[in-house]
C-alpha cells in the first residue's frame, strides 16, 4: 500500500476568517445610538414650545390632544351668542363688497370692437338712454353670435351691467346680460367674470 506524504497543502484550512469588530467601532455606534435617544427625548418638548409660541402670537386655540380623554372641555358660549363666524379685521386689507348691477336701456347708436389689437377684442356699444350716451362693454363678437345677440346695429337693447370704476360717474358698464330683440344673453356671472372664458359656467 502506497502512503501519501502529507504536505502543507493538505492541512485543514478550517473556517474562513470573519471580520473582527474593533472596540472603537462598537463604541462609536453606541455613542451615535445614545445621541439619537437623547435627541428623541428632547424633540417633543421643542415641538411643544414652538406650538406654544405660534398659539400665543396668533391667538389660535390649542388643538393638542384633540379628542383625547384628557383634553380640556370646549369653552361655553356666552348667553345669547349664536356661535356664528365673526369677521376678522386684518390691517391693510379692504373688505370686498360686490358691486350691484346697474340697469341700462335704449337704442344702440354706435358699435365698435375694442382691444382686438392686444388679443382680447370685445364689442362695445353706445346706448342712447335719452339724456346721455352710455358705453357698454359686451363680449367678443364670436360669443355674442354664439348666444344669439350678434345683431347690434341700431337695435333696441336693455340689460344690466357692473360699473367697476366708481370714481368716474359715466364710466362704461360691463354687461352682466343684454337683451337684443327679445333674446336675453348672459355675458358675466354675479362677480363680473366673463362667461366666455370658462365654458363650464
Amino acid at each position: 500500500m502506497i502512503k501519501h506524504k502529507q504536505t502543507s497543502e493538505d492541512d485543514d484550512l478550517g473556517p474562513p476568517d470573519r471580520p473582527k469588530i474593533s472596540g472603537m467601532s462598537l463604541l462609536a455606534a453606541m455613542a451615535v445610538f445614545l445621541v439619537f435617544l437623547v435627541l428623541l427625548a428632547l424633540l417633543p418638548g421643542q415641538f411643544g414650545q414652538v406650538a406654544g409660541v405660534v398659539r400665543n402670537e396668533l391667538d389660535i386655540p390649542a388643538m393638542v390632544n384633540f379628542g383625547a380623554a384628557g383634553a380640556p372641555p370646549a369653552p361655553a358660549l356666552a348667553p345669547g351668542a349664536t356661535g356664528a363666524a365673526v369677521p376678522v379685521a386684518m390691517p391693510g386689507l379692504i373688505p370686498f363688497s360686490p358691486t350691484k348691477p346697474q340697469p341700462f336701456g335704449g337704442r344702440v347708436t354706435q358699435v365698435a370692437s375694442l382691444g382686438a389689437d392686444v388679443g382680447w377684442g370685445q364689442m362695445h356699444i353706445w346706448v342712447n338712454e335719452g339724456s346721455a350716451l352710455r358705453e357698454i362693454s359686451l363680449a367678443p363678437l364670436w360669443y355674442l353670435q354664439q348666444v344669439g345677440c350678434g345683431n347690434l346695429e341700431n337695435a333696441r337693447v336693455n340689460g344690466a351691467g357692473f360699473q367697476f370704476d366708481p370714481s368716474r360717474p359715466n364710466a362704461e358698464l360691463y354687461a352682466k346680460y343684454v337683451i337684443v330683440d327679445g333674446q336675453k344673453c348672459l355675458l358675466r356671472d354675479d362677480e363680473g367674470l366673463a362667461l366666455w372664458g370658462n365654458p363650464t359656467r
